[in-house]
Order: structure tokens, then sequence, then C-alpha cells
């Protein structure tokens, strides 16, 4: 590294500068920092993750079953929710913070680059540097302009089309498809849901060399048996979180029953709603495609259940607590994420038996989801988040007229009642905030 490349100060005062917050369109400033540092992204084969929601339970899922099959992966998710660092994962450990500032100082030199193109650029530097048999890569927004489409996938996974950043990919579903639906090429083009709407624009803009097909053409993941959806997950972070109270039952993790690949077996899925079986057949679908194509060694059963048990993926439906408070933390942060979650709100028989924390960025629809929560909820409470793009407490008061307004999260956590647990939703940035209060 050359000598005047500045390393001190914290990876976050390095990448101010950047503006967390700017959006700007367009893959020519990757491809001219790569083109300069020698093309990191074409060292190591890739899986890119498109789609609206479920992107990165169904990036932790492949990342963790490809694991253990003995590979050593590079796993680049999005956003974070305490620390930066926790982007960019080498064998499931975060980047070391150090590192990081190292590779982020490095990239002073393009200072075109917003601050979401830096940290993949330097994803695929530690990447490439690690010389990781496999990069999974969670999309930002949208596909065709994502940092992360400047690589060339081996294997491209799309979850779902929902109503998201519509300011920049377009007013309706079909204009979100077609946007995500460019970044489906390599050797597998793999979808998890579409429909009536949405199906023919994707069938058009993806390329038309890659196969495309449905993951459950690949894979079927069914709700199974074993312990009727309560038995005891091997994952220690579940464990942790599972938090016995006569006011809140456990936490389920449901029993599955998967086949891919010839290979049947059986799990207990540590990540609970039934939007994550979708995002489990995705993840296998994805697993499965890069064994066609020898990226993977062939699929065993064993190995699929040690990845699905060990599969941790913070701030989806997990309970912690804090000083005596059960929270009940999840980032749902659009339409249909905040639909999904409301169901299983419902199937943890939950529903009125919450207290609300809700924040949101000023490009969410806060009515439309406060229509979702508020049968499911009792008291309350509204915050902004710490972030340019929060929605000031007044437009939160206004989409639940029956909340109480606090100037600040941590505001409204000192406020939080003590006789039922609090959903936290809305961000995952709230999300962030909120596990930033629990761990001092």
């Amino acid at each position: 590294m050359p000598e005047d490349v500045p390393v001190g100060g914290s990876v976050d005062a390095l990448l101010a500068h950047r503006l967390e917050q700017r959006i700007l369109p367009g893959l020519d400033r990757m491809r001219r920092a790569l083109d300069v540092l020698g093309h990191p992204e074409r060292r190591v084969p890739a899986v890119l993750i498109v789609g609206t929601n479920g992107k990165g339970s169904t990036a932790a899922l492949l990342d963790a079953v490809v694991r253990a099959h003995g590979l050593r992966v590079g796993l680049y998710t999005s956003p974070h929710l305490v620390r930066v660092e926790e982007r960019i994962r080498i064998a499931g450990e975060p980047i070391a913070a150090a590192r990081l500032r190292e590779l982020v100082a490095t990239l002073e030199r393009f200072p075109a680059l917003s601050y979401f193109e830096t940290l993949t650029v330097a994803a695929f530097l530690c990447f490439a540097e690690a010389a990781v048999d496999l990069a999974i890569l969670e999309a930002g927004l949208g596909g065709r302009w994502d940092a992360t489409n400047a690589t060339t996938p081996l294997v491209a996974l799309l979850t779902n089309v929902g109503t998201d950043h519509q300011a920049w990919l377009g007013p309706t579903r079909g204009h979100i498809a077609a946007e995500k639906a460019v970044a489906l090429r390599g050797k597998e083009a793999i979808v998890g849901r579409w429909d009536d709407e949405v199906e023919a624009v994707i069938r058009r803009e993806a390329d038309p060399s890659t196969p495309l097909s449905l993951a459950s053409d690949w894979a079927t993941v069914k709700e199974g048996e074993r312990g009727e959806g309560r038995g005891k997950s091997t994952n220690p972070a579940t464990l942790a979180s599972a938090l016995p109270s006569p006011l809140t039952p456990l936490p389920r993790f449901t029993s599955v029953a998967f086949s891919v690949a010839g290979t049947t077996g059986d799990a207990m899925l540590p990540l609970y709603g039934r939007h994550q079986l979708d995002n489990l057949v995705l993840a296998l679908a994805g697993a499965a495609a890069l064994a066609r194509h020898g990226a993977i060694p062939g699929l065993r059963a064993d190995a699929i259940t040690a990845g699905i048990e060990g599969t941790t993926w913070p701030g989806r439906l997990q309970w912690v607590e804090w000083r005596g408070h059960r929270l009940l933390l999840d980032g749902a942060h659009n339409r249909e994420a905040t639909a999904a979650l409301a169901a299983s709100i419902l199937g943890m028989g939950l529903s009125g038996r919450l207290h609300l924390l809700f924040s949101c960025l000023d490009d969410k629809p806060a009515e439309a989801m406060a229509d979702l929560l508020r049968p499911h909820v009792r008291d309350v409470l509204l915050a902004p988040i710490d972030s340019p793009r929060a929605v000031p407490v007044d437009r939160l008061a206004a989409a639940f007229p029956e909340g109480r307004p606090f100037p600040s999260v941590a505001a409204a956590l000192a406020a939080l009642p003590p006789d039922l647990p609090t959903l936290v939703t809305g961000s995952l940035r709230l999300v962030g905030e909120v596990m930033a209060h629990t761990e001092r």
C-alpha cells in the first residue's frame, strides 16, 4: 500500500464524505475503478442475488449451506445493523475493522465512487485477496446499475418483485421487475416467485443466453413434522434469543423437509416466517445450480441440514432482551415485508400482545405499513432514526395518529411499557440503532 494512503480514523470516518444516502445510477464509475485495480471481481466465481425482499436471508442461507459443504465463502450484504464491517464476511466472520479501513483508504483515489460502490469494490478486493472459493453478493438497489452488477455472476437469483425504491426503479412492479431482471445472467438464472404482472417482463429483460427457471424446478421445502415446528435449534444465536415468558411464547424454529438435486432430508430452520421457506427454496436452488456447474461439490443431506440449522441472520424476527424488556426486532421496511411480518405475528400467536416502536426512511410507505401493523399492536411509540433520510416524527404521527412521539430512538426506548414485549420495525436502520443500545 502506498505510504501516502491515509489509514487513521474509523471506517465510518473514511466513508463519511461519500454520503451513504447518495444513490448514483450507472456502472461507469465501478468499471473504471475495477479496471485500474486489475478486475478483482473476475478472480472469484460469484452468485448475485437481486429482488425486493428476502435477499439477505437467501444470501445467509446459501452462504451457510455452501460453507457446510467445505467451501470458503465471501458474503457481501447490506445494509449493516451496527457496524459497517458486517457487510463483508469471509467464512462467516466479518472483515477486521483495520483491514476494511485499509481497503477503503486505498480507494480514496476514486472520489467519484458512492458509499455503496466503495464498499462493493472493497468487497471484491477482499474476496480476491483471500482467494475465497465463492462470493455471494446481495444487490443493494435494483439490478441494472447496482454496483454488484459490475461482476458477471456464475449464478443469478431473483427473490421476488415488490414495490420499493420506486423513485429510482419506476412506479410499477413491471418497471421494477425490468430493472432487476437485467442482472439475471451467467450460467443459470433462477427466480423465487413471479406472477402474471412481472413474468413476461422478467423473461424479456433477462439475458437471453442464460437458462431461466423457477426455484421450485430445482428444490422443494415443506413444513415437516419433526417436533411439530418447535424443535430445538442447533444455532447458538437462536437459542440465546429464545426468551421464555408467561407473556411471550417461544419463537418457533420451523421444522422443514427438503428435496434438492436428488437429495432429501429435514432440518430445523432458525428463521421464522412462511416467507423464509421461500427464501430457503431459492437458496437450495442456487446451491444445486452451483453444484451442476462444478462450483461446489455434490450436495449432501447432512451438510444441507447443518447449513440450514447453522444460519444466523440477525434483525429478522429476532428476540433480544434489554433492561428487562423483551424486544422482537424485524427489519420489514416496505409494504410486502410488513405484510409478511403481520402474518408471522399471527402465526406466533402475538397479535394484540405487542407494543410497537416504529420508524422508517423517507421513501417508505409509512401509512400503508401502519395500516398493516395497527391491528396487531397496542401502544405505539414513534421516533426518528438517526439518518439524513429519516422520516420526521410529525409524519410518523400522521401515519400513526394514536402513536406517542419521541425525539429520538433512545428516548423511546427509555419509555417502553413493561407489561408486554415490543415489536421494533419499519427499517433495518431502526433495528440496528436499537441493537446498538442493547449491546451497551
